[in-house]
């Protein structure tokens, strides 16, 4: 790991490198804990548990979410001015519904559930930086106050930051911020953007009804395959003429099924897909024209349909100035190379719900190992996904270095925003299978 820059008296970064290195072995032991015992969104009742025990242990007060899972807790440093806001950070707890490929002692215990997105890597660290905040209060050089924040159920529809929002874990939060796994970045950095670093993701289904009837008589009844054809290529031309085309809007589909022989026209049909947007009012533009651009490619066919679009979640757009703070922590804790940048993705990421009701960033977490080619190391998403597991304290020393240096700007703290006063209604469905 690159050493620390030279620090002045009074700077909490000697502190802070001393405090992470001291844990680092019970962090590793944490996360290969959770690691083994993975559970999917709105399940994580052993993961809050172990989380809030060791919260617990340092004579904090952890508080879980009225969900069930998921929790909160305040680490108030002495002289800290309300005035100026609370700092959070959040570190989301789900697994995914995938078996682990891996031949390690860490490996998964449950068949079909596993840690392939670095969720295990985002509590520990989040469960890190809280004990590191300790020791600096204890030692006097906590100035801040911070929350932090483990989500649950950040993989699931509906996803659990909302949950965070409507449990009041913003009310006097000025910032929030967040780290996740990147294995296109080496461990040992972090890897920043300005604006936009995921994409919206939108889910869209259609489903067709028709009478049926056989090949050689198409007259006789609406056909489905031909207009299910019809919505899968037109879709997203049209789209892309009523969308600033600046906002990226792709449209791809992903399902598609009807029929059982090839000499009847089948009564129903379906097809179903995702959409990305790059930014805030594409996405909101796309979702209110989707229905009517749908319903007009079908209406010549005759069939009826049913259009099911979850609004899914928006951009997460990082604000400069807390990519700053986050450049700044990463450059004076870990040095100048500590730094990387990243291109947007068009995956989606429900940090963005807290980055819509307060200010901050998101940034990746270097987790692939010095030396390793990116085409030779998982994905996030895959079976055999791990993490050179130097991030885990990397990612501790960063966010315990902005968490414990004053915001020094002087906005109004923002009011947190639900959903419904976002202008998105809140939707209810079964949870998904992965990353949107």
């Amino acid at each position: 790991m690159t050493a620390a820059p030279t620090t002045h008296e009074g700077d909490p970064g000697p502190a802070i490198a001393a405090a992470s290195a001291a844990l680092s072995e019970r962090m590793i032991a944490f996360r290969r804990d959770l690691h083994s015992h993975p559970e999917l969104g709105h399940a994580e009742r052993r993961t809050t548990q172990r989380v809030a025990d060791s919260l617990a242990a340092l004579g904090l007060e952890p508080q879980v979410l009225p969900v069930g899972t998921g929790l909160t807790c305040d680490i108030i440093g002495d002289g800290w001015d309300p005035s100026r806001g609370m700092v959070a950070l959040r570190g989301d707890m789900d697994a995914l519904p995938l078996t682990d490929a891996k031949d390690v002692s860490y490996a998964s215990k449950y068949a079909g559930v596993t840690h392939a997105c670095g969720h295990d890597v985002h509590t520990t660290v989040v469960l890190g930086v809280g004990h590191v905040l300790v020791d600096l209060r204890n030692r006097g050089l906590l100035k801040t106050a911070v929350r932090l924040v483990f989500q649950p159920a950040e993989e699931s529809t509906p996803s659990g930051a909302p949950d965070v929002i409507r449990a009041g874990a913003l009310e006097g939060v000025r910032e929030a911020y967040a780290l996740h796994c990147d294995p296109r970045t080496t461990v040992g950095q972090i890897a920043v953007k300005r604006g936009a670093i995921t994409s919206a993701a939108v889910k869209v289904n259609v489903n067709l009804r028709g009478t049926g009837g056989h090949t050689s008589r198409p007259h006789l009844t609406a056909d489905i395959i031909g207009a299910l054809g019809s919505i899968v290529t037109q879709t997203p031309f049209l789209l892309s003429r009523r969308i600033d085309p600046r906002s990226g809007a792709s449209l791809i589909w992903g399902r598609i099924a009807a029929g059982s022989v090839e000499n009847a026209i089948p009564r129903t049909g379906e097809v179903g897909g995702t959409l990305r947007v790059l930014d805030v009012p594409g996405w909101k533009k796309a979702v209110a024209v989707l229905p009517d651009l749908i319903s007009s490619i079908v209406a010549p066919f005759g069939a009826e349909l049913d259009i099911d679009i979850d609004p899914g979640i928006p951009p997460t757009v990082n604000d400069p100035r807390g990519v700053a703070r986050l450049v700044d922590a990463a450059e004076r804790q870990l040095g100048a190379d500590s730094v990387a940048r990243t291109a947007q993705s068009l995956g989606g990421e429900d940090f963005a719900w807290i980055l819509q009701a307060v200010p901050g960033a998101m940034a990746r977490l270097g987790v692939r190992p010095r030396g390793v080619a990116e085409a030779d190391w998982p994905d996030i998403h895959q079976p055999g996904f791990d993490v050179d597991e130097e991030c885990i304290q990397v990612g501790v020393r960063v966010l315990s270095r902005l968490a414990a240096t004053p915001i020094h700007y002087h906005d109004p703290l923002p009011a947190p925003r639900t959903p419904a006063e976002r202008g998105v209604a809140d939707h209810a469905a079964a949870p998904s299978g992965g990353k949107r």
